[in-house]
This record gives C-alpha cells, sequence and structure tokens, in this order.
C-alpha cells in the first residue's frame, strides 16, 4: 500500500512510503503503439532479486514526488504494477520524463526522471538473465 506522509519543516514535502519491498511480483506493462497494429505487452517479475531491485529503484525517488496540482494527468501508457499474491500494492505511470503515482484515496503524485533513469528501469524488465527459473 502507498502513503504519504507530510514531512517536518516548512515547506509542505511528501515522503513515498510503499509496500513494494514484500511484494510477490512486478509487472511492466507498455501499451502498444496506436498508429500501428503493435500489440501491447506485459512483463511480470517473479525472482525476489528482480523485484527487489525495481523496489529500490522506486525508493530511491521516495522523496522526489510532489504534488499533482490541478486535473489528474492523462496517464502514459507505460505502467508497473507491484502484487503480493493477487492484490495489486503499487502503481506506477511511466512517461519519457515523469513518474506518476496515485494514493489509495485518489491523490496523484508526480516525479521528474531522467532518460538514463527510465533507461535503467526498463532495462531490469528486459534483461534477459535472472529470470525465475522453473522447479
Amino acid at each position: 500500500m502507498l502513503a504519504l506522509l507530510p514531512a517536518a519543516g516548512c515547506a509542505q514535502r511528501f515522503i513515498l512510503k510503499m509496500s513494494s519491498e514484500d511484494s510477490s511480483s512486478v509487472t511492466l506493462f507498455e501499451g502498444g503503439s496506436k498508429d500501428t497494429e503493435e500489440d501491447d505487452r506485459s512483463t511480470p517479475l517473479e525472482d525476489p532479486e528482480r523485484i527487489a531491485r525495481v523496489a529500490a529503484f522506486f525508493k530511491k525517488k521516495d522523496d522526489e514526488f510532489q504534488p499533482v496540482r490541478g486535473d489528474s494527468p492523462r496517464m502514459p501508457r507505460c505502467t508497473v504494477v507491484f502484487r503480493k499474491d493477487t492484490e495489486e500494492r503499487d502503481r506506477f505511470w511511466i512517461d519519457p520524463d515523469h513518474i506518476y503515482m496515485r494514493t489509495p484515496e485518489g491523490a496523484y503524485y508526480v516525479c521528474k526522471m531522467t532518460p538514463r533513469e527510465r533507461n535503467e528501469l526498463l532495462q531490469i524488465f528486459r534483461s534477459k538473465t535472472n529470470y525465475k527459473s522453473p522447479e
């Protein structure tokens, strides 16, 4: 579950508290292009080490999230969803320059992301190594 807590101090700042660290899976959903016949793609990860890497990526950005002013943003077609068994825990939307999230109360938050950071995140999902092997 996501929780945002106001931090002490003069300026109102919010700190992201995620439950992603104990998730049993994380999935990247990428919407296909509306201009082509490209299908949507989903990439699930169940390997605890890779889930931890994705959670660590978001955790290092946790103090950069700021409230979205005005209307809720139009959500990008790239989504990262953390789940514990079948329960959705955390959901993030990724565009080339930002990460968006929504609290359980319906408030939207955003933080900036560099192209290098975006590539780092996507590479965790696209890497062909460290997939959970069938037992």
